[in-house]
């Protein structure tokens, strides 16, 4: 966004102030009204034409930070605040608050540095606000519930950690529940798309989202969200229950080039780890032991690391002690297999059985061995 007096920074490249290219698109003007110190920086993270981040900040003045320019299409973008001169803050995963740029006077008001925030001024930002108050007794939960849990962890009480995060998910399937009202009964909002975008696994969650997706009006579908994101759902190969997984070649600890179709005829546990990964050198000891025990029935595993140093991806298979075909993502791959498996955390698996179709998911532990127990009967 290139914003009337603001010095403009990009996460990605500097883009040059008269940029042509930049200052076509939607106009937007956004004022945020917030008890803050003087000396703060307001800073927005969106996507420019090429749908590179981009970053601009303002200054405070009077009691507001006014952001006056020009985004590339409608779209939502996050705002964080720091103090005085820290410089670009780091942005991981759903940090900040949201917001939507798109043609108009946005007005976000907060109480004290972006607590408690409040949208309004736009369709969409209407629209947002709307979402966010129905979710809303979520949000009150989850302040009593940081608080007990913070007691019971140090406790070490497991029994009641367990029963605590039960209580969790139980509350945050009313929250799905009340997110996916929203979106049935707002077709018509670039929230629900936006929604629809941040919540699935596009190569996991394929044939859930296409009927979500077809059911949004022809004018957030036509949009400029709206066609990236079918672009991306149509050149997508959906990886789920029942689906023949898709094959691709990577390199064995031995420098020898290995593909997926290869271990057909017997089921396979396609297994992403890293050395790096506490959870999944944890989880190795259990695929070990099913591996031993399911290895004369038909059963192997296809180990695939996402080390970004052979070195350590090496040592950790020795250490490990996994006899197993180990690859990697390493030296230039034609195909990333964590990014054709949709993998965003690890570890992550897929069972695989001798024709090659996905018949369990992020199977860990006692499940997996259960699993393998009723396919082979023992």
């Amino acid at each position: 966004m290139i914003f009337n007096y603001i010095k403009l920074v990009t996460i990605v490249c500097l883009v040059a102030w008269g940029c042509k290219t930049e200052r076509e698109g939607v106009e937007v003007t956004l004022t945020v009204t917030t008890e803050t110190r003087p000396q703060n920086k307001l800073f927005v993270f969106y996507r420019g034409a090429n749908d590179s981040i981009r970053v601009d900040s303002v200054a405070y003045e009077r009691g507001h930070f006014v952001l006056k320019g020009n985004v590339p299409y409608a779209q939502r973008a996050l705002l964080v605040l720091t103090a005085g001169n820290s410089g670009i803050p780091q942005m991981h995963g759903e940090g900040g608050t949201p917001v939507f740029l798109e043609k108009g006077n946005i007005s976000l008001s907060a109480e004290k540095d972006l607590h408690g925030t409040k949208v309004a001024g736009t369709p969409s930002n209407n629209d947002l606000q709307e979402l966010n108050d129905s979710v809303k007794f979520f949000d009150d939960w989850l302040v009593g519930y940081r608080e007990r849990f913070t007691k019971i962890y140090s406790s070490r009480d497991k029994e009641a950690l367990n029963a605590l995060f039960n209580e969790y998910r139980k509350w945050e399937a009313k929250r799905l529940e009340a997110e996916k009202r929203y979106v049935e009964n707002h077709p018509g909002s670039l929230v629900s798309l936006d929604w629809l975008m941040r919540h699935y696994n596009v190569v996991r969650e394929k044939t859930k989202i296409l009927p979500m997706f077809d059911k949004l009006s022809a004018k957030v579908k036509t949009s400029v969200l709206g066609q990236k994101y079918k672009k991306l759902l149509d050149e997508t190969v959906a990886v789920e229950m029942g689906k023949l997984a898709p094959d691709f070649t990577a390199k064995n600890i031995n420098g020898k080039e290995v593909s997926l179709s290869s271990f057909r005829g017997q089921y396979v546990l396609l297994d992403f780890w890293a050395s790096w990964c506490a959870p999944c050198r944890q989880e190795n000891v259990n695929v070990l032991k099913v591996y031993n025990r399911f290895k004369d029935n038909g059963f192997t595993v296809g180990g695939y690391s996402l080390d970004s140093s052979e070195k350590a991806w090496l040592r950790a298979v020795e250490k490990d002690g996994m006899p197993w075909e180990q690859l990697s993502g390493l030296n230039g791959v034609k195909v990333d297999a964590s990014k054709l498996y949709g993998v965003t955390a690890i570890p992550s698996n897929f069972l695989l059985d001798p024709e090659g179709k996905i018949v369990g998911m992020d199977l860990r532990g006692e499940e997996l061995e259960k699993v393998l127990e009723q396919i082979f009967g023992k």
